[in-house]
């Protein structure tokens, strides 16, 4: 059989194309061009580092510093394939103390865009500016310029435009530029950061401030006000810097920093040695907040295994997280420890700011009321089931479910196909969706007043007909005020409850652009927000079914969601939403919590009125069954 005659020979590719497909590695977006220049300004000496972006980078990428610069030679060379001043010989790459390496950073940004370069060492009269037109030089000159570099990344992909496609909107790539930013502000105290974006100033960190200042800076000063500072050294490890007190968390790691000899990095093993030193302080399901300073040796980390130097390695990475481990539950020793789902109670002062006070828990004796249904309009269907009128001990009742035909929320199709996707940005038109279909269990159910057996203050047993029903009490309430908040939001039947006090936000210049564009969706689910100047917001008023307290964390926790676009993978996005957004409801009961006949009864014909699937807002069951079979089996009654 003879041989294929397509088979091509091997060849060596241009340099152009082996450029490119080294930027493809390199320039993922234009906070990976952020990323690269920083580092390089970081490690030419600079105190002084000033970012400026047009368009979200894909326009213009503009670093200034005032390092120590470059000679016409290394100007040249810098621009070159694999060229360095920071390692010599392959022994160098176990000693890495620079950010940078390998020496491919510019020549591959100068391959995928119109590059320019200017710098000056204090020692020149001139400066040596350079130009390159997608990997090709165009000019080489001397011009006056003060010490330090400056570098130009115009129209970013102009050359590859199938790249170009590829990126999101402005609002997701600026949110990548300025977390960039902010994580080299945060790892290099006593650097000064300025970030621009279309000549509008999004972060400025003065060169004195202070890493307690830096998260100030950048996450507000309630933030920073509940976070401990963090000193230890174990097994090689030196670590120092804050971390949240254990009532403060998300429902992400997007608040976990770590930092490898000043370098950021992303690793398991200290995510989990991190969360390790937690164990047992924070609900499941949450993650704690930190910013965490790592030193060692730089033989005991690979820093080489990522094409960006994202990811590291450690030699002994079970080691290096019992040491995280064992450091941060030393820090937390002298924290006063809380249950889980305590969180600090916010105070407005008469200027309107929030302060920290001391976690002080609920008297054992108070448990939250069972919801009231809202008020039906005048022109409410007569026809819908009557809520259960409930005791006068019981100052609410459980909602009666209205029924109304789902949402179909459409996405559009005829956008044009080269046009980035916000997803952000666009609202459905109708209202909230409304499930269906009709109840599994609501036939024959004894009245509560009969059964009301509550089993170790945490479940509710109800006998129907030949099966035992076991509810979650505190996942069931959940579902109660997650159908009722629903509820009156779609029909728009709530009543907005204006603050005396507006509860001022913090927000870090990633999420003010994402939150601004969100505005109308807060309002959807009952919160009032307006600018209040700078990154700094304020909510005006609020659904009356949320606890003013709570208010501030549902927000920080709906924009750490939108900025990871976890909202918006499903068609029902706005009844994702509002999963975030019902931690703002008024407490629901809890597991341990022991209830009176009235508020059992009252969970029990709340339960009744509920429409499949029997879960909790976050997904977990309310209930499961132990049937009569399965008893009799157990007993050896049956076969």
């Amino acid at each position: 059989m003879s041989e294929s005659t397509n088979i091509k020979s091997i060849r060596l590719l241009p340099e152009d194309v082996a450029n490119k497909i080294a930027a493809g590695e390199v320039v993922e977006r234009p906070a990976s061009v952020v990323k690269e220049l920083t580092e390089n300004a970081l490690d030419a000496g600079a105190t002084r580092i000033s970012v400026r972006l047009v368009g979200a980078g894909r326009r213009l990428i503009e670093i200034i510093d005032n390092g120590h610069g470059m000679s016409p030679q290394d100007a040249l060379l810098s621009i070159e394939r694999h060229a360095t001043s920071k390692i010599r010989t392959a022994d160098d790459l176990d000693s890495i103390d620079t950010l940078g390496f390998r020496g491919e950073a510019l020549a591959s940004i100068a391959s995928v865009s119109k590059f320019e370069l200017v710098t000056r060492r204090a020692k020149d009269e001139s400066a040596t500016q350079i130009q390159v037109d997608g990997g090709i030089l165009r000019n080489t000159q001397e011009i006056g310029a003060p010490v330090g570099t400056r570098i130009s990344v115009n129209r970013l992909y102009f050359n590859t435009p199938v790249r170009a496609k590829f990126l999101k909107g402005m609002t997701t790539e600026l949110s990548h530029c300025i977390d960039v930013v902010q994580r080299h502000a945060l790892a290099h105290v006593g650097v000064a950061f300025q970030f621009t974006h279309n000549d509008k100033v999004l972060l400025d960190v003065p060169e004195g401030a202070s890493l307690r200042e830096r998260v100030a800076l950048i996450w507000g000063l309630k933030f920073v006000q509940d976070m401990i500072e963090i000193k230890g050294e174990q097994a090689g490890f030196t670590v120092h810097g804050l971390i949240g007190h254990p009532g403060l968390h998300r429902s992400g790691r997007s608040h976990q920093f770590f930092f490898m000899n000043e370098r950021p990095i992303i690793n398991r093993a200290l995510q989990f040695g991190f969360e390790d030193g937690y164990s047992g302080l924070v609900t499941i399901g949450r993650h704690p907040v930190g910013i965490m300073m790592i030193n060692t040796h730089p033989r005991f980390v690979d820093v080489n295994i990522h094409p960006s130097k994202r990811e590291i390695r450690f030699r002994d990475e079970r080691t290096a997280r019992n040491a995280i481990r064992d450091i941060v539950r030393n820090a937390l020793e002298d924290i006063r420890l809380q249950k889980p789902d305590e969180s600090p109670q916010v105070l407005h002062d008469q200027q309107g700011q929030a302060n920290i006070v001391s976690f002080t828990p609920a008297p054992p004796s108070s448990t939250p009321s069972i919801p009231q249904p809202p008020v039906a309009p005048q022109h409410a269907d007569t026809s819908a089931p009557a809520a259960v009128n409930m005791p006068d001990t019981m100052t609410q009742q459980p909602y009666t479910p209205a029924e109304s035909a789902p949402l179909a929320y459409e996405v559009n199709e005829t956008a044009e196909p080269d046009a980035p996707i916000e997803q952000t940005e666009f609202l459905p038109e109708d209202g909230f969706p409304n499930v269906e279909p009709g109840p599994v269990y609501e036939a024959n159910i004894p009245d509560a007043s009969d059964v009301g057996l509550q089993l170790f203050d945490t479940y509710l047993l109800i006998p129907e007909n030949d099966r035992l029903l076991i509810i979650d009490q505190h996942a069931l309430h959940e579902r109660i005020n997650y159908d009722l908040i629903m509820t009156e939001l779609r029909d728009k039947n709530y009543s907005s409850q204006q603050l005396a006090v507006p509860i001022l936000i913090d927000v870090p210049p990633s999420s003010a652009r994402l939150l601004e564009k969100n505005i109308e969706l807060f309002a959807q689910v009952g919160i009032d927000i307006e600018s209040f100047g700078g990154n700094t917001y304020q909510v005006t008023a609020i659904c009356h079914l949320y606890e003013e307290a709570k208010v501030a964390d549902a927000v920080y926790e709906i924009l750490d969601e939108l900025s990871q676009g976890n909202l918006f993978d499903k068609e029902d996005f706005l009844s994702d939403f509002m999963r975030v957004a019902t931690q703002a409801c008024r407490a629901s009961v809890k597991a341990g919590d022991k209830l009176s006949q009235e508020e059992k009864q009252g969970l029990i014909e709340g339960f009744r009125r509920l429409r499949p699937p029997y879960t909790c807002p976050h997904g977990r069951p309310i209930i499961t069954e132990l049937t009569l079979t399965q008893m009799e089996k157990s007993f050896r009654r049956r076969q």
